[in-house]
């Protein structure tokens, strides 16, 4: 894990976005000016790739900074897999829609009303799987064939993003202790009169676009999400681009690499895990929930 952190680390450095994100955002140079990073990134070039020499490096060329002591949440996002197909059947009903203008402003249950034919990118078969890839801003389209397509985040409707897991803890459904990715599904499929009702609470809409199959995950900083390496943060606190320290109370500190945002990371202490895709990632994500401290 520290060897893959530091070659992302490395690639921040040779492609220069790690210079311009810092100076770019209003926090600067809170973080570090330009020319300290510039520095530190020239020296990486010289570290071995391996762990000790990691280690060391890190030791030596960074302080460790804590924005907010009151300590806040860590959570896991994956790439997940809807079913779909270009032709509308009778199984697959279900909008997957591409971005367009007409639509901001627009909460969840107008836009699913009165979209147009040629709104639509892909349909698919299953309300709650499309609400989920929704959430997590990307993942994989399954053809019935068995091909596959990527489906990549392409705006929203300008709305706040609203958590139907507080709202299922707010109407006494679920137990706060008791909720995660599974037991939000499973409470979905086993009230189905409910499920309009719920997920039209968060008014927010994302869009997709299809990208080729083989290109791989990108986060809000446009390069490759790395699993365990990449995580989304709160781009009003912090810039993109920047290595953390996530202190998990009585567990091991990692090292990871601020890649991403999403509009439910908010706060200084705030983190998405990217783990990936498939169903062991899918279960990690569902499953992580942990108390959390992130060192800039």
């Amino acid at each position: 894990n520290l060897t893959a952190f530091f070659l992302n680390f490395q690639n921040l450095c040779q492609k220069k976005i790690i210079f311009k994100e810092i100076s770019e955002h209003k926090s600067y140079p809170k973080f570090g000016s330009v020319e300290a990073w510039k520095n530190i990134c020239e020296r990486s070039k010289n570290i071995k790739i391996e762990k000790k020499s990691v280690i060391k490096f890190v030791e030596k060329n960074f302080k460790f900074l804590l924005i907010d002591e009151r300590p806040g949440l860590l959570t896991g996002y994956y790439e997940p897999t809807i079913n779909v197909s270009f032709e509308k059947k009778d199984a697959f009903n279900i909008p997957v829609l591409k971005k367009n203008n007409k639509f901001k402003d627009i909460p969840r249950d107008r836009i699913e009303k009165f979209y147009d034919l040629n709104d639509v990118l892909v349909w698919t078969d299953d309300m709650i799987d499309l609400f989920f890839l929704q959430i997590q801003g990307s993942g994989l389209g399954l053809l019935e064939n068995g091909e596959k397509i990527k489906l990549v985040y392409d705006g929203n409707n300008n709305l706040n993003y609203r958590s139907i897991g507080k709202l299922l803890k707010d109407e006494n459904y679920l137990e706060y202790s008791n909720i995660n990715l599974f037991t939000i599904k499973d409470w979905l499929r086993k009230n189905p009169r409910k499920v309009s009702e719920v997920l039209n609470y968060n008014e927010r809409y994302i869009f997709f676009k299809i990208k080729p199959i083989e290109e791989m995950t990108k986060g809000a900083l446009g390069v490759n999400l790395k699993s365990n390496i990449s995580v989304a943060v709160d781009k009003k606190i912090y810039p993109y681009g920047i290595p953390f320290l996530l202190n998990i109370p009585n567990e091991k500190n990692t090292l990871v690499i601020g890649h991403d945002t999403g509009s439910a990371i908010k706060g200084a202490n705030r983190v998405d895990l990217f783990l990936g895709s498939g169903k062991l990632s899918e279960k990690e994500a569902g499953m992580l929930k942990k108390k959390i401290y992130l060192f800039v």
